[in-house]
C-alpha cells in the first residue's frame, strides 16, 4: 500500500537513521518504528517476538532478558570478572593450599 507523509525533522532523522543501521529502505523503517511503538519488534517474518534488535535512538542492539536478574545473577558476574582479573594477573583460582 502507498501512502505519502510529512515527518518533522526529527522524526526524520530517527527513521533515516534506523533505515541506515538496519540496512533497509526508509518505507521499512518508518514500518519498523510504527511496529515498536505499537507492540515488541516482530522477526523480519513478522510472526514471532524478535530476541534482540537495534535501538535507532539508544544507538546500541538490545536484547531481551530470559527473565529477571536477581541479586545472585548479579553477584555470581561480580565473581566471575573478579576471577578474570585474577587470572589475567597470574593468581591461580581457587586458590591453592601449601
Amino acid at each position: 500500500m502507498r501512502l505519502t507523509i510529512n515527518l518533522d525533522d526529527d522524526l526524520y532523522a530517527m527513521a533515516r537513521s534506523h533505515a541506515i543501521a538496519t540496512k533497509t529502505s526508509l518505507s521499512k523503517a518508518v514500518g519498523d518504528l510504527l511496529r515498536r511503538r505499537t507492540g515488541p519488534p516482530l522477526t523480519p517474518a513478522g510472526d514471532a517476538v524478535a530476541d534482540s534488535y537495534f535501538d535507532p535512538v539508544l544507538g546500541i542492539q538490545v536484547s531481551r532478558g530470559r527473565g529477571p536478574i536477581t541479586n545472585e545473577d548479579v553477584a555470581r558476574m561480580i565473581e566471575d570478572d573478579d576471577i578474570r582479573h585474577l587470572e589475567a594477573a597470574g593468581i591461580p583460582y581457587p586458590p591453592q593450599e601449601s
